[in-house]
């Protein structure tokens, strides 16, 4: 029995897509001059020997589903190979010229590609504002400043909602338009555009809208006879419902379980939609390696390529972030070389393309399956082997204790809020708490520091010298300082509760309009779902209410929301009650089941007092991880009395809420270096 995927880009691979990169973000600083330089990949045959060594290492070799691994140098392809299964219960060998994989966001580059034609050929202009080129849509700005092309190229947009958590289909013949989901899930920009660097989904769904909006041509057939036919991509489409389903390689999850092949919405996704073999991948990184050209077919123009590839969003030199659809994720395993590449996931499908223009030497591989993620490991052991480290050691600066202090303060994750990183001087250096533990900061630059570890993080600072932004850990996003707010009135410091409310009221991103928090107030159903989306930091529902009783109501986008993420049920009347107040097991049933995909085996406790059937294993789950506050004791016998019956009180909520994020995080990097 195949699964179903419950959403296009569940809260589970969005997160693992961040920590994913936290094994490999930042490292030892390399000299300015260039790290020792090997000769790069030469023969065919040198580099099978390599992949074949990687491949049957047991840790990959045990849990590998399936794999296709290209690469290229010069004009040449050196190696183009199948590991493991298309399809498990067949023992389908994996076909490079035939096996077609989800290529996930290195989509993005693909759809950046097309634009950067109209920006050729006069049509579309780097600079200006988009909103002229989308057919009379409006893009909802607080901000004052213009939201430029680049802007979405850079993943600058400054837009409040970058991620889209919609559900899927497994009905491959149901459609939904780009311009429906454009038009009905336009975010609004919340940050001055090209401020601040945050993964964007949003954004190139719309730079595919915009493609589609100049051109008035479908996105999909834009990038066929564009890119596609002039490189000889003769598997790769947009349009999963048309695909042979031979072809495509099956997806598992983490016990290799086949997953069903579902659609997105919008169907046809320039974010993450396109569907591809290895042989094809192989094409499009020669035209970019060799000018924008391959064969006689030229795609792009040589100078083209190079602005593409060139750094144009970073922190700090040591520490790029974005080109124009490419990305610069992995900069600990770079070894002084100049790299951009793009990574990709969805359930069951994972990507990674690297290129180093310099050297015209490019790789690629994709999975199908979540057992085992090497895709960093092998960009390493890559890099390692042909392009070496210089291993110099990176230079300490001693500062003054008032050089420091200008570091402190709290910093709020841009594309998850529920992630908050604190600063404090202690001595002559920083400490970084972060949800999985505190790190040592020593300063190695003017605003860059290095932990213990050898990982960077950098800061940014604004034209009057205040620090704005943290990159640390997380690759994908950089952290906003949060500014100072007072502590509510009602909440006095000797509370137990006081570290858990100051804490949610820091991970919240609208600013506290009220003095007090009334923390022992009970906290309603509707209020409860408000500060759980708030605290993920997904976008609202914008679809009609399913609940008879919540039309209308202040959080009724929020328990939309939940619902269509199958966590939010109601009653056989088919009512929420959103103003009524929740039940301690119910709040527990709500964080169960927004949660559960992040949790391979949660610690489920022995409950003590009464809890009704239908939240035993919520209450298990919630109080087996400790999330609670100091309302709920450990009995002599071990077993937990949670209390299930009563009402939350909303200082308990904090508890829960906050408890939550450290817990998280620890589950979703099980198993990673980090």
């Amino acid at each position: 029995m195949k699964m179903s995927v419950p959403v296009r880009v569940t809260l589970r691979s969005l997160i693992a897509a961040s920590v994913l990169g936290a094994s490999i973000l930042g490292g030892s600083i390399k000299s300015t001059a260039a790290a020792a330089a090997g000769k790069g990949p030469e023969t065919a045959q040198e580099v099978e020997a390599f992949a074949d060594e990687f491949f049957k290492r047991p840790e990959i070799q045990s849990k590998l589903t399936g794999a296709a691994f290209v690469v290229v140098s010069g004009d040449k392809v050196l190696l183009n190979k199948g590991f493991g299964y298309a399809n498990l219960e067949n023992k389908q060998p994996i076909k490079p010229d035939e096996t077609v994989f989800r290529m996930a966001s290195i989509t993005k580059v693909f759809t950046a590609s097309a634009v950067m034609q109209l920006v050729e050929e006069g049509k579309v202009d780097l600079e200006g504002e988009v909103a002229p080129y989308l057919k009379g849509l409006k893009i909802p700005n607080q901000t004052g400043s213009p939201l430029k092309v680049k802007h979405l190229l850079t993943h600058t947009t400054g837009f409040d909602f970058t991620d889209n958590l919609l559900p899927n289909s497994t009905d491959l013949s149901k459609t939904s338009s780009l311009e429906g989901f454009i038009k009905d899930w336009m975010p609004s920009v919340v940050r001055t555009p090209g401020e601040a660097y945050r993964y964007d989904n949003f954004a190139s769904d719309l730079q595919g809208y915009l493609v589609q909006s100049v051109t008035g041509q479908p996105f999909e057939e834009v990038v066929r006879d564009r890119i596609f036919k002039p490189l000889h991509m003769n598997h790769s489409s947009f349009e999963i419902g048309k695909l042979d389903q031979k072809q495509l390689a099956t997806g598992y999850d983490s016990n290799n379980k086949p997953i069903s092949p579902y659609t997105f919405t919008p169907t046809i996704s320039p974010a993450g939609g396109m569907l591809a073999t290895s042989s094809d991948i192989a094409q499009f990184m020669l035209a970019h390696l060799n000018g924008g050209k391959l064969g006689s077919s030229t795609i792009l123009k040589p100078e083209t390529v190079a602005n593409m590839q060139k750094v144009h969003v970073g922190i700090s030199p040591e520490l790029p972030n974005m080109g124009y659809g490419f990305e610069m994720f992995y900069q600990k395993y770079y070894n002084g070389q100049n790299v951009v590449g793009k990574s990709g996931d969805l359930p069951g499908y994972h990507s990674y393309m690297w290129l180093l223009p310099d050297k015209k030497v490019g790789g690629f591989v994709v999975t199908n399956g979540e057992a085992v993620d090497m895709r960093t490991d092998l960009f390493k052991a890559f890099m390692d082997r042909y392009y070496p480290a210089d291993g110099k050691p990176a230079g300490e600066l001693h500062s003054t204790k008032q050089e420091l202090a200008r570091f402190e303060g709290s910093f709020r994750y841009l594309r998850i809020p529920m992630l908050i990183f604190d600063v404090k001087l202690e001595d002559d250096h920083l400490i970084l708490t972060t949800p999985l533990g505190d790190v040592k900061l020593k300063q190695v630059g003017k605003l860059l520091f290095q932990d213990e570890n050898g990982r960077l993080a950098a800061f940014k600072e604004d034209n009057k010298g205040n620090i704005t932004h943290l990159y640390y850990l997380l690759p994908d996003a950089w952290s906003e300082r949060i500014p100072k707010t007072e502590n509510y009135s009602d909440v006095k410091p000797d509370s137990p509760y006081a570290a858990f409310i100051q804490d949610l009221q820091k991970r919240r991103t609208v600013k506290n309009t009220s003095s007090t928090f009334e923390p022992q107030r009970p906290i309603t159903r509707g209020e409860f779902c408000a500060e759980l989306v708030g605290l993920i930091g997904i976008k609202p529902s914008v679809n009609p209410v399913q609940f008879n009783d919540v039309q209308g109501h202040l959080y009724a986008p929020q328990i939309q929301m939940l619902a269509e993420f199958g966590a939010a049920t109601g009653t056989a009347q088919g009512k929420f009650e959103p103003d009524r107040a929740i039940t301690r097991q119910e709040a527990a049933q709500l964080v169960m089941k927004t949660f559960q995909i992040f949790v391979h085996s949660p610690v489920k406790a022995k409950l003590s007092g009464e809890t009704d059937p239908w939240a035993i294993e919520a209450v298990q789950f919630v109080a087996g991880a400790g999330l609670y506050g100091p309302e709920v004791k450990q009995e002599a016998d071990g077993s937990v009395n949670y209390r299930s019956r009563d009402v939350m009180l909303r200082q308990e909520a904090a508890a829960l809420l906050t408890k939550a994020v450290p817990f998280l995080l620890v589950e979703m990097t099980k198993g990673k270096n980090l």
